[in-house]
């Protein structure tokens, strides 16, 4: 099967912008024995944004599953966890609750997922020749050696929760220079430990929790939480609210604090129409005292969709929805 998704945009943030993006898939299936098969997918990610253009692959991966097993080797997405916006669980992926597209690079692994017939699953992974920064990493990992982990999620009365693990080494180039006043960090191992739970109790609770300890002569410990909370209001086809509160930390000890930023966003979406719908978004940076805000109308069809952003005092280096302004979306599935 050969798919595409094409999309133009235009904007203005500081001076107008605008780009285009071509993402062509073909995705191959073959059965096997009863109830297993093999499948494949390979896409492209062609683009132009201002002066800036690239041909890349977007992702390459073949699977083996059956009804309750599957492992998929290749370039590939791999994310995990309960929170919204604020994600403390962003591992291996980069995907911004403000891009409607849901776009992000993926890393070349090694996947096993194993379903239980109580709902239960377990993951396990390998991923090599990654060297570019991942998630909310802050230093980046030496692609010539393999990183690995897993995750094991089990269902509790009213909902789930997971722990997981992942150990990577670090750049030894990056690390020197982003640690240079502290030269007994200039190496390195990462050992990164998850949990997390989600439960409905009429309305929607979460939390994702994430220590990662650098070792090293003086080891460097990152904290990530995240607790959330969504209600859908009945009024008219129905409000939904969301809310997530995040903290980063760093310090030489577990839950030493010694560098701390907190944010908060609070969402609020709802249906205009059968097509369109409307997103806000208000974040903000209690470190900064300062409010963020984003705005998304879209008006969707059979293949075709339009976005509408406004966005306020955004930070953002990939440049869609950084300063103050607008964008303009345009996009077509066949």
């Amino acid at each position: 099967m050969v798919n595409g998704q094409a999309s133009a945009w235009v904007g203005y943030s500081e001076d107008l912008q605008g780009g285009i993006r071509y993402i062509p898939e073909l995705m191959v299936s073959h059965p096997l024995a009863e109830e297993s098969y093999i499948d494949g997918d390979i896409s492209l990610n062609a683009y132009i944004f201002d002066n800036d253009n690239d041909l890349k692959l977007y992702r390459l991966w073949a699977r083996y599953a059956t009804s309750q097993l599957e492992v998929r080797l290749g370039l590939q997405k791999i994310n995990f966890g309960p929170a919204k916006i604020l994600r403390s669980l962003m591992w291996f992926d980069q995907v911004d609750v403000r891009d409607p597209l849901g776009l992000t690079d993926g890393v070349y692994a090694l996947l096993g997922r194993y379903y239980f017939l109580n709902n239960a699953n377990i993951w396990v992974w390998g991923l090599y020749g990654n060297d570019e920064l991942k998630g909310l990493e802050t230093f980046k990992t030496d692609e010539d050696r393999l990183e690995f982990g897993g995750r094991f999620q089990h269902p509790v009365p009213g909902g789930e929760i997971a722990f997981s693990f992942h150990r990577r080494y670090l750049d030894l180039n990056d690390l020197k220079r982003k640690m240079a006043p502290r030269p007994e960090l200039a190496e390195g191992s990462e050992n990164r430990f998850g949990l997390d739970g989600n439960w409905d109790v009429g309305v929607g609770l979460w939390f994702e929790a994430v220590a990662g300890k650098i070792n090293r002569k003086e080891s460097l410990w990152q904290e990530f939480l995240t607790v959330g909370t969504d209600y859908t209001f009945a009024v008219g086809p129905g409000i939904h609210t969301l809310f997530e509160h995040f903290i980063e930390s760093s310090g030489p000890e577990v839950f030493d604090q010694e560098n701390v930023n907190r944010f908060s966003a609070l969402s609020v979406d709802f249906s205009v129409t059968l097509l369109e719908s409307v997103n806000a978004i208000w974040y903000y940076g209690w470190k900064k005292e300062r409010f963020y805000t984003f705005v998304d109308w879209q008006r969707t069809y059979d293949k075709w969709m339009i976005n509408f952003s406004l966005f306020s005092n955004m930070e953002d280096e990939a440049g869609l929805y950084g300063g103050t302004g607008f964008l303009c979306m345009l996009t077509y599935n066949h």
